[in-house]
């Protein structure tokens, strides 16, 4: 019970903190799966993630987030609600192990939690410590919270386009290059244009005792973004090992803009290098009117979050033809196509789908809706065709 009750002992920090800073939820999201499972059934697998914010005014800065990890909030509902028709004589010993193991595994836990100092010690940097998921570098999101950019990050990224996860592991995901994980230190020389950055910290991805640092700089010009790190980790390998990556967008404001991820997210020194240690994505977008065409081109590394993914040298080739703006009180839609190609699959290394989508804002609530439909190769039965998504989130 560790976890729920650290969970507690937030919240009541954050309700005792509300009387001197600002408590406030920056994103609260639902996002929901459904597709075939192992044994034929048509199944629904949602995920939620709560941000929390607590501001202190000039002097510092709290935050924390909380969420289900993994895609068995189903499954938790249901074991929760069993309990109430358990006979008189049940093992409440036995039942609270079983709760706690599943809250343990697929229930409410701590992402984040860290505090920082604006302007530590006098100097001009900002010293933050934090506990658990931090910064993801390259993936283009952390421009519109620094610098107050339009969002032009990909969107074929997270639990939208990856439900199982990597490597069917469903606590984690395509997002960016990297994402710092763990308990340590990060030191930030806040700018208009240009932030650098420096971490250190146990690194939880790899397990404790394992330790990893990186450098990151973001560049905010006036038609070109760009973002760079690098880093390492040890004792990993006899002689560690190191990643890095760049993240370029390019808006030409008129005709559409261009945007890429390359980067090795794992480099043994030890070890031959290939091209399955690389990740890439391009993404040129062409606009007309009120139209967007988008090729996206993924090729998806060997190793990511410090563990291999079983996906060495599949691509992905997406077209993407969208109308509207995705703006308060408007919509966006159109059609995906998706070409993959995945030479670890047994099955059918080759896969179609196509889905129509719609997105829109009302009331400050956005509604992304998506129905993927299996082309090819197509599945026994029928219904597996279907694999809708629901994805509802707030900002505050």
């Amino acid at each position: 019970m560790q976890k729920k009750h650290l969970a507690i002992a937030v919240l009541a920090l954050a309700a005792a903190t509300a009387n001197a800073a600002d408590l406030s939820i920056p994103y609260l999201g639902l996002l929901t799966n459904g597709q075939l499972n192992e044994s034929g059934t048509f199944e629904l697998s949602t995920r939620v993630s709560i941000d929390m914010l607590i501001a202190g005014g000039s002097k510092f800065d709290a935050w924390f987030s909380l969420g289900f990890r993994n895609a068995a909030v189903e499954d938790y509902l249901r074991a929760v609600g069993a309990s109430s028709s358990l006979p008189a004589d049940a093992d409440l010993v036995d039942l609270t192990t079983a709760v706690a193991n599943l809250e343990a595994g697929t229930g409410l836990s701590l992402r984040t939690m860290g505090i920082q100092v604006k302007e530590a010690f006098g100097s001009p940097l900002d010293l933050a410590a934090f506990v658990g998921h931090l910064d993801t570098f390259c993936s283009g999101e952390e421009f519109v919270s620094t610098f107050g950019t339009g969002d032009f990050a990909t969107k074929f990224r997270g639990y939208m386009y990856y439900p199982d996860g990597i490597g069917d592991d469903p606590s984690r995901r395509y997002d960016g290059l990297h994402e710092v994980y763990g308990t340590g230190l990060r030191l930030t020389l806040p700018g208009d244009t240009l932030v650098p950055s420096l971490y250190a910290y146990q690194d939880s991805w790899l397990g404790a005792g394992r330790w990893s640092a990186d450098a990151r700089v973001m560049l905010n010009g006036e038609l070109v973004r760009l973002e760079a790190f690098a880093g390492g980790s040890y004792p990993v390998s006899t002689l560690g090992v190191y990643r890095a990556g760049l993240l370029f967008h390019y808006d030409t404001g008129v005709i559409g803009d261009f945007y890429a991820q390359i980067g090795v997210p794992r480099w043994d020194p030890t070890e031959p290098f290939g091209m399955d240690a690389l990740y890439f994505m391009f993404e040129p977008r062409v606009r007309f009117g009120d139209g967007t065409l988008t090729l996206s081109l993924f090729f998806h590394p060997a190793w990511y979050l410090q563990a291999e993914t079983g996906e060495s040298g599949a691509v992905e080739l997406r077209f993407d033809l969208g109308f509207g703006e995705v703006a308060e009180g408007s919509m966006r839609g159109g059609v995906e196509t998706e070409l993959a190609y995945d030479p670890n699959l047994a099955a059918s290394a080759l896969s179609l789908d196509t889905a129509p989508y719609l997105q829109l804002i009302k009331n400050g609530v956005r509604w992304d809706l998506r129905m993927a439909l299996r082309a090819f190769p197509f599945p026994n039965p029928w219904y597996g065709m279907f694999m809708p998504t629901i994805g509802v989130s707030t900002s505050y």
